[in-house]
């Protein structure tokens, strides 16, 4: 009779061994913001709803130059360094963001340019929440 209750309890430590033992999700909020960098709310447009994400690869050097975002994007940095240059009320400010930091954009009244002036290639993913036939971004002269 005991070596059945002992099997038994070895099969139950076993059972739980297996249990724990199982591999778990990890789930890391990366980003999080209800405002520019400037202070202002981001608008959503009006439309089917569309979202996109891309992999924007910035070579040392490299400039996206001064344009705004129709919609709400958020920009996270995966690798290298972003310099992230806005006008805010007709003042320049920079930024600069590094890996796993991010930053929200999306305000008309805020048009910026990014570069990477490191001494590494940058890259980071940008999400965007649009619509259907909207442009990710507008050039500004």
């Amino acid at each position: 009779m005991h070596l059945k209750q002992a099997c038994w309890a070895a099969g139950l430590m076993l059972l739980a061994s297996s249990v724990q033992a199982a591999p778990q999700p990890e789930i890391q909020e990366l980003f999080k913001a209800s405002r520019t960098p400037g202070g202002r709310v981001v608008a959503y447009p009006q439309g089917r709803p569309e979202m996109r994400v891309v992999r924007v690869n910035l070579p040392v050097g490299a400039k996206i130059p001064l344009h705004t975002h129709p919609s709400p994007v958020v920009v996270v940095v995966t690798k290298g360094a972003i310099t992230n240059v806005r006008l805010v009320d007709g003042n320049e400010i920079v930024s600069v963001v590094r890996p796993g930091d991010g930053f929200l954009e999306g305000h008309p009244d805020e048009p910026h340019y990014v570069t990477n002036k490191g001494p590494e290639p940058a890259e980071a993913l940008v999400t965007f929440a649009s619509v259907e036939g909207l442009p990710n971004m507008v050039p500004m002269n």
